[in-house]
């Protein structure tokens, strides 16, 4: 294996231009989600994001985008050299945002608050894909076999679920759920994706696609704020020229 990268892809702060491009692209499809599930919330249209075949193909492709640029950016990041602070921050920073998150939801959808959405599971997959960064093949073996073992139904979680509803208090249904299985194998699939540069695309620089960098590069502020504004706005909508 090569260790040469396009000199574009690459800027000074150890970035994949290209990677941010994917997450930024990820994150206008999240919006765009969100935006569509608050109109359901709002009983202004009658389809489902939860239901419907094509939402839940389009939000399988948002996910996918994320948590395949979370196993190129561990490789790209931690495969020359280990930086235990860099890594601790990174996850310490992750596990905060998911506080916020969780108390978040709590208060804007208690019935069915976030427990474990896309934010707490990539602060667990991230220290695990950093254990595979030297390992790339392994890490495409356990994580074809993490999605082909959830698809036959041999690595399921259900009964840990069902222990957390009866004893933690967790909800039976949530508004965000990303499950251990099969998305780590998504994770570590990526790692090996990077490593095989099988994502050196070569994203020529434009005005939106250095938009779209933009985004991706500042991808966790605007997951943060982007549904509580959308919210906001939908419940003034609704309070003063619906009611």
């Amino acid at each position: 294996m090569t260790n040469k990268m396009n000199h574009h892809s690459i800027n000074g702060n150890n970035r994949n231009y290209e990677i941010d491009v994917l997450r930024g692209l990820a994150i206008v499809f999240m919006v765009i989600f969100h935006f569509s599930y608050d109109l359901t919330v709002f009983g202004w249209t009658d389809f489902s994001t939860a239901k419907d075949i094509e939402w839940k193909i389009f939000r399988t492709f948002i996910v996918s985008s994320f948590l395949l640029a979370v196993g190129m950016s561990s490789y790209l990041a931690y495969h020359k050299s280990f930086n235990k602070k860099k890594l601790t921050k990174a996850v310490g920073k992750l596990f905060a945002v998911s506080i916020f998150i969780s108390i978040g939801s709590l208060f804007m959808h208690p019935g069915t608050w976030v427990y474990f959405g896309i934010i707490h599971f990539i602060t667990v997959a991230l220290p695990i894909s950093v254990l595979f960064v030297r390992a790339p093949y392994i890490a495409l073996l356990i994580g074809t076999g993490s999605i082909v073992g959830y698809w036959m139904g041999i690595l399921n979680l259900y009964p840990i679920w069902e222990w957390g509803v009866l004893y933690l208090g967790i909800p039976t249904q949530t508004v965000d759920l990303v499950s251990f299985f099969p998305w780590i194998g998504v994770v570590l699939i990526g790692v090996f994706v990077m490593y095989k540069e099988l994502f050196n695309i070569n994203v020529k620089s434009s005005a939106f696609s250095n938009k779209l960098a933009f985004l991706g590069q500042h991808s966790l502020i605007i997951y943060l704020v982007h549904q509580p504004i959308l919210y906001g706005l939908f419940g003034l909508v609704d309070m003063v020229l619906l009611r």
